[in-house]
């Protein structure tokens, strides 16, 4: 796109009048230049590869030249720009890049063709003929006589004069073109306002200065817009600097709704928020939020944009020591689309750390994060504490509750219990009922040397798999791990029919996957992104009657009573995944492929899900394939363990006897 616009501006230069025309000429170096200060050489050589030949195509050898020039000189000013070289090193980058190639080339050219080189000077002559006379006709004759000698000296010495020109010429134009600094500062580190709502704060004493902590909650009460009652019910409790509070209970009994109110999102209905001043949020030395969901929350193309984000340049800290704190050294210059989930969570933190709150909530941030990723973010919290923050973590993991100094138990809108941390005991095993690893001679669903690579054949190349062969029976579950990036989301789509393999096959019952999608129901990490109708029970019954709805619905332990009349956006991340579920279960497919399906479930909830999941292995001899990092009673969800690292499956172990 960048290497069309540049055309473009080539083009209308091309044909406007010769002021005009320099002038958009001049301007079609900005969009190389911003492609190399966003992206590798590769893709800047790229664009104007690909810009040069569709000029070609448009308007001959002329404008091929012009546009491969302003590439090379936008590459070299962006390449210099994004290394932060002062001005004298940008020019001389131009002047090898750009200058010393066209050199050649005149050179080159001329020496070999000189009925081209004849034919170049008659017109420079003819040009001089008219401006001479103009000068004849002001009396100017001595101008004119320096003028005529001054040309026939150069197109005498041709082979010096014309490459001095062209270097002088390639010179000025980066001069020029360094003055679009500016432009790329704004496009290459985009910067948002922070945070400014109007929400209404109540502090001891009406301050306007920053100071989430320490914060009192009393008596607070709240109920969403049309709800038929309340998320919160009397809450009361404190929150102090260097302390952390964690935050537990099923889904839907208030978390989430209690620390947006901690943050200043929500205003009470009743009861109050005491501190000494505003929370902040967004804002330097305020409140920072991190939620299951990273990739709504990152928004910088790379990761040094993300960083850096609303942060004007004098507030922007070192990349290096915060990306180390996170497990994320050396990603500065990676591409955000191409981090996994987990990556995605810690880049989102490290986000938040930026800005150097005061107070840090979690809201579910180690979800979506692989155990090793979630033993370092827990680490990381209690070590922001003991600088002075003030943690708030929201989890449905015991482990992640030791080390903090209040947990919090929540239900139903209420705070059950407050006190210091016990060890949680662990999910007590499911019977183990009809086996469900059948493996039949002819699977179901066989994969046979698949790969994927994302941007096959583009500068963004990435492989994501390589070489994974698998068979899937009817009935049968399978459980794929692998730490974050190891490629379990993508063989996911696969398996689920939304990408096709860049090499090998994929097929179910003898058909490629991608071609028999009706008979394959994908449950994504993120399950808000697949309610599609304003109500749960409206979203269930959109594939089939209201009666198999309600089924489905209560097959996922939800009442349909009680949930199937409320907006999905009113749902906690956990009954947002059951209802997504539902709609699955609803249509009865063959094969059904759920990526991450613990995240952000409650211990019951997560038991309700491993039976659903039995039961339609045993029952209905549905396969079930499920990516996750989170291993916890893993055999509840499948009869076989697949390891990915790297993209290559690298153990198969059985989870049942």
């Amino acid at each position: 796109m960048l290497g069309d616009l540049a055309l473009v501006l080539e083009v209308i230069g091309w044909f406007a009048p010769a002021g005009v025309g320099g002038a958009f000429q001049a301007l079609a170096i900005v969009p190389f230049a911003v492609l190399a200060a966003r992206h590798r050489f590769r893709a800047g050589a790229m664009a104007t590869v690909s810009a040069a030949t569709v000029a070609f195509l448009v308007g001959g050898i002329g404008i091929v030249l012009q546009t491969a020039l302003a590439g090379a000189i936008g590459i070299s000013v962006g390449a210099a720009f994004r290394r932060r070289w002062p001005p004298a090193t940008s020019v001389a980058l131009a002047l090898v890049g750009a200058g010393l190639p066209i050199v050649a080339v005149t050179l080159v050219v001329d020496s070999v063709s000189t009925g081209f080189r004849h034919l170049s000077f008659a017109q420079v002559r003819l040009l001089w003929r008219d401006a001479a006379r103009l000068l004849d006709a002001f009396g100017l004759t001595r101008l004119e006589a320096s003028g005529t000698r001054t040309l026939n000296w150069s197109l005498a010495h041709w082979w010096l004069v014309l490459p001095a020109a062209e270097l002088v010429a390639v010179a000025l134009v980066a001069v020029v073109a360094l003055r679009i600094r500016p432009l790329l500062l704004v496009i290459s580190q985009s910067s948002l306002a922070p945070y400014t709502g109007t929400i209404a704060e109540r502090s001891e004493d009406g301050g306007a200065a920053v100071a989430p902590v320490p914060a009192r909650l009393e008596d607070v009460w709240y109920r969403y817009e049309g709800a038929s009652g309340d998320a919160l019910v009397g809450v009361h409790l404190s929150v102090e600097p260097s302390r952390m509070v964690a935050l537990v209970g099923p889904n839907g009994s208030g978390k989430s709704t209690l620390v947006r109110v901690l943050a200043g999102r929500l205003d009470p209905a009743i009861g109050r928020v005491v501190r000494a001043g505003r929370p902040g949020y967004g804002e330097q030395g305020g409140t920072a939020m991190i939620f299951q969901r990273p990739e709504s929350q990152v928004l910088g193309v790379r990761v040094r944009d993300d960083l850096w984000w609303g942060l004007p340049r004098p507030l922007r800290p070192p990349t290096g020591p915060l990306l180390a704190l996170v497990g994320l050294e050396g990603f500065e210059e990676r591409e955000t689309a191409t981090l996994s989930g987990g990556q995605l969570q810690r880049l989102a933190i490290a986000s938040a750390l930026a800005r150097r709150p005061r107070l840090l909530i979690s809201d579910e941030a180690t979800a979506m994060v692989d155990a090793e990723g979630r033993e370092e973010i827990v680490a990381l919290l209690d070590r922001l504490r003991g600088e002075g923050l003030a943690v708030v973590h929201v989890t449905h993991r015991g482990a992640e509750t030791l080390g903090a100094d209040v947990v919090v138990h929540m239900r139903e809108g209420r705070v059950v219990s407050l006190g210091p941390p016990a060890a949680r005991e662990a999910l007590e095993p499911l019977p183990a009922g009809p086996p469900g690893g059948r493996p039949p001679a002819s699977p179901l669903v066989r994969l046979r040397g698949v790969g994927y690579v994302y941007a096959a054949g583009s500068p963004w190349a990435h492989r994501a798999l390589s070489g994974v062969d698998l068979d899937v029976g009817a009935g049968e579950g399978v459980v794929v791990t692998g730490a974050n990036g190891s490629g379990k989301t993508t063989l996911a789509w696969i398996l689920g029919g939304l990408l096709s393999p860049s090499e090998g096959g994929a097929t179910l019952a003898s058909h490629p996957i991608d071609s028999v999608p009706a008979r394959v129901g994908v449950a994504f990490q993120h399950a808000r992104l697949q309610l599609l109708k304003p109500t749960a029970l409206a979203d269930v019954a959109a594939g089939a009657d209201e009666g198999a709805a309600l089924a489905a619905m209560r097959a996922v332990a939800l009442d349909p009573e009680v949930i199937g009349p409320r907006r999905v956006d009113d749902l906690s991340g956990g009954e947002q995944r059951r209802v997504a579920l539902a709609g699955l279960i609803v249509r009865r497919p063959d094969l059904l492929v759920l990526d991450e399906p613990y995240a952000g479930l409650d211990d019951e909830a997560r038991r309700a899900l491993a039976e659903v999941l039995r039961d339609l292995r045993a029952n209905s001899e549905i396969a079930t394939v499920v990516v996750s990092h989170d291993l916890d009673n893993a055999e509840m969800l499948g009869d076989r363990l697949l390891r990915l690292e790297a993209g290559s499956v690298v153990a198969e172990e059985a989870l049942r006897p």
